[in-house]
């Protein structure tokens, strides 16, 4: 009963209450400086998409911005996971408080709750972006529906951008994840019971994010045949929302027998996560589709290489010379996934798993390959990081509008 009662709501949302929202005719302002912004996200929930909210406030106040920021777990009745502390904002030098441009890190089934509770009479005053993160190359017909309403949309890849960019005239700009360092924990190694010298692979995934897009059975089918016979290499798989999931089971039937991998399945903190990435001698991601690959991003920040499908977003930043790259087949979709269940006939990649245990077994008998990578990709990373941000694209909607084409 509950789920049919999902469907009929998913249904009345992507059909009905999509087509209710107006959009808005506010304009950007023409003086940039005059900006003042209201990010809207999941500020207090441990997620891909809670971060991309707060890297977005942060990396727009650090650049000079007035930001208010307004978390919307109370709208889905969310329980709040970590404190999210974000100053008032003070008047503007001209003494303005309006809020006048909005930035909605919500992908469009999350906008109507949002949008129709805090007020459509608000949201018809503000200039409106999406910023929507997508990992396939066609959207379900309840995204089609939204971006009639939205001023313009930014994505975290020119994957997703020439995705969304062919369903509408738009703008549709690419703004990188503002990603940071981030504190890492010091010593997980021992309290994962990881020898110091062991060769440590790492990934990390949410089995809410569909694990077949994630594919972590591709990575646990690469590193057993690299290292069936190899005890001093381990691979830690870090996730949450496994519970007792059928996925779940799958994964650890296909780790069962092998005591150097590790299925962790609950939530840590940020530091817990970084540390175990920082200590690990190679990140790994054989992902299907990615509309950026935000750990791939924070592992390079921190100077650990990383192995990647050579598909979707992630190849913004990942190259062959900072990263390892898995070569990959078009494979149909296929994924019990609500909205990949609504597009059709459209494929993602399958990545190689025998390459990948060839590059892992390369790696681990010559490590002068990973200090080669380990030497620029931070660097990399945050030059692409430098060069699409926020206040781009946004300077490229204020452009636009003083010269129209």
């Amino acid at each position: 009963m509950k789920n049919l009662a999902r469907h009929i709501y998913r249904r009345i949302r992507a059909q009905l209450l999509q087509r209710m929202i107006p959009k808005s005719d506010a304009p950007l302002p023409l003086n940039i400086a005059e900006l003042r912004i209201e990010v809207i996200g999941f500020f207090h929930s441990i997620s891909g998409i809670g971060e991309s909210a707060r890297l977005c406030a942060q990396q727009l106040a650090a650049d000079g911005y007035q930001v208010q920021c307004t978390s919307v777990e109370k709208f889905f009745h969310k329980p709040e996971d970590l404190a999210w502390d974000w100053p008032a904002q003070k008047p503007n030098s001209s003494g303005a408080t309006a809020i006048n441009c909005r930035i909605y890190h919500l992908n469009p089934p999350m906008l109507p709750p949002v949008i129709f509770q805090m007020g459509i009479t608000h949201f018809k005053k503000t200039y409106n972006i999406g910023y929507w993160a997508w990992e396939l190359e066609a959207i379900p017909s309840e995204w089609v529906n939204a971006i009639r309403y939205m001023n313009a949309i930014i994505t975290p890849s020119r994957f997703t951008t020439d995705v969304i960019q062919r369903y509408t005239d738009y703008p549709v700009l690419t703004a990188t994840h503002p990603v940071t360092r981030g504190e890492a924990t010091q010593g997980m190694r021992g309290k994962l019971n990881i020898p110091e010298q062991a060769f440590l692979v790492s990934s990390i995934f949410s089995f809410g994010s569909a694990m077949e897009r994630k594919n972590p059975l591709a990575l646990v089918a690469a590193f057993k045949q690299a290292f069936a016979h190899t005890p001093d290499a381990y691979l830690v798989l870090k996730a949450n929302t496994g519970g007792d999931s059928p996925e779940k089971q799958q994964l650890l039937d296909a780790i069962a027998g092998h005591p150097n991998i590790c299925l962790i399945d609950q939530h840590w903190s940020r530091a817990d996560v970084l540390g175990l990435i920082q200590s690990s001698d190679l990140y790994a991601s054989l992902h299907r589709s990615e509309g950026f690959g935000l750990t791939l991003a924070e592992a390079m920040l921190l100077d650990t290489p990383v192995l990647a499908t050579a598909w979707s977003g992630n190849v913004d930043f990942c190259t062959a010379e900072n990263s390892f790259l898995v070569p990959c087949t078009p494979i149909a979709v296929n994924s019990n996934h609500p909205e990949f269940q609504e597009v059709d006939n459209i494929t993602w990649a399958d990545a190689d798993s025998q390459a990948a245990a060839q590059i892992l077994g390369d790696i681990y008998r010559d490590r002068t390959l990973l200090a080669n990578r380990k030497s620029c990709c931070a660097q990399q990373m945050q030059n692409c990081i430098d060069s699409n941000k926020y206040e781009h694209a946004l300077q490229q909607l204020v452009n636009a509008r003083i010269n129209p084409l």
